[in-house]
């Protein structure tokens, strides 16, 4: 699978690709934790991953394209920890 690259109409390969999808207790979390983690989603620049977050009713829903494991390693973490977080201030 490729994705246009930002250098002309040259395709860029992502060789990793997949979809996480987490279910949520209710449609109210899954808001409250998707506006939580948007801010971060659209404020960082990943070079070596792409990700679509997306919510659908309880659902949270992260498809990715990386261009390595470390780069697959990295981003997913990241957006599993901005998640737990979410969910760990909601329990407070």
């Amino acid at each position: 699978m490729g994705l246009q690259g930002g250098a002309g109409n040259k395709e860029e390969a992502w060789p990793i690709e997949g979809v996480i999808e987490l279910e949520l207790p209710d449609e109210e979390t899954a808001r409250v934790v998707y506006e939580s983690v948007l801010y971060e989603h659209e404020s960082v620049p990943y070079r070596r991953s792409r990700i679509d977050f997306l919510l659908e009713g309880n659902r949270l829903i992260i498809r990715f394209l990386a261009k390595d494991n470390s780069a697959l390693r990295g981003t997913l973490n990241s957006y599993l920890r901005w998640i737990k977080v979410a969910m760990d201030s909601i329990e407070v």
